[in-house]
């Protein structure tokens, strides 16, 4: 039996101290990758030409613009066309029971066109980072569920931080979705802010993105006593798989 084809596609900007362990992670789960740098000085994008990662260049001007960068996105899907996407980020960890191809493949036995799993947003309490975040942080906040893992079929889109596909049947899956992209420096996210805000002095809504501003406020640290310590939860048995 032919096997399926999982592509795992992301954004990347000035990312080749985290690159590395993302697209090993993604590998090692079974997916093929496919991101889009968007014009990285600091050599991410030759790192992935180097790393035989289907990559290419889009230019949004030193804007971060989401909806251009979707578009690309969407463009390069229909070109591979794969059996399931993973739209993910370089921050960003989906942590099954099995792994992220026996979890998908699992589904579409069963007839489901997407996979849900629980999201945290980890953040950065003041602690020293040591090496990788999950590693060092462990404080974050529950939020709903996004479906960032669907069968392809057209027509296919995304909508905020979600695929788009028609008459969905989602699969509930064991296990836990991490995103660690509030981990990073104060330097470091301070300067996507900047990128941020000069997409939506162009014209894009306000409401994506909007978490920068409060991050803003707290100068990136967060407060313990307002967040959920991820080892007292139910998925830190699904974190401990990749500490």
């Amino acid at each position: 039996m032919k096997s399926m084809k999982i592509l795992a596609v992301a954004f990347a900007w000035n990312e080749i101290n985290y690159i590395q362990r993302m697209v090993h992670y993604y590998r090692q789960q079974g997916c093929d990758l496919n991101i889009i740098d968007n014009c990285s000085t600091d050599g991410t994008y030759q790192w992935l030409q180097n790393h035989g990662v289907r990559t290419r260049q889009k230019d949004t001007h030193n804007t971060f613009n989401l909806l251009k960068l979707q578009g690309a996105l969407v463009n390069d899907i229909r070109a591979v066309k794969p059996d399931w996407v993973v739209y993910t980020g370089i921050d960003v960890y989906f942590i099954f029971d099995k792994t992220i191809r026996e979890t998908i493949e699992q589904a579409d036995a069963e007839g489901y066109n997407m996979v849900s799993v629980q999201y945290f947003n980890v953040y950065n309490t003041g602690e020293r980072r040591t090496g990788e975040a999950k590693n060092d942080f462990f404080f974050a906040r529950k939020f709903k569920r996004l479906y960032m893992i669907a069968k392809y079929q057209e027509p296919f889109g995304f909508e905020a931080d979600s695929i788009q596909v028609k008459e969905k049947k989602i699969f509930d899956a064991n296990g836990v979705f991490l995103n660690y992209g509030n981990c990073k420096s104060s330097e470091e996210r301070e300067a996507t802010y900047r990128r941020r805000k000069r997409a939506w002095d162009e014209g894009l809504d306000r409401n994506y993105g909007v978490h920068y501003l409060e991050g803003r406020t707290r100068n990136w640290i967060w407060s313990k006593d307002e967040l959920i310590d991820l080892r007292t939860t139910e998925y830190y048995k699904y974190i401990k798989k990749i500490l």
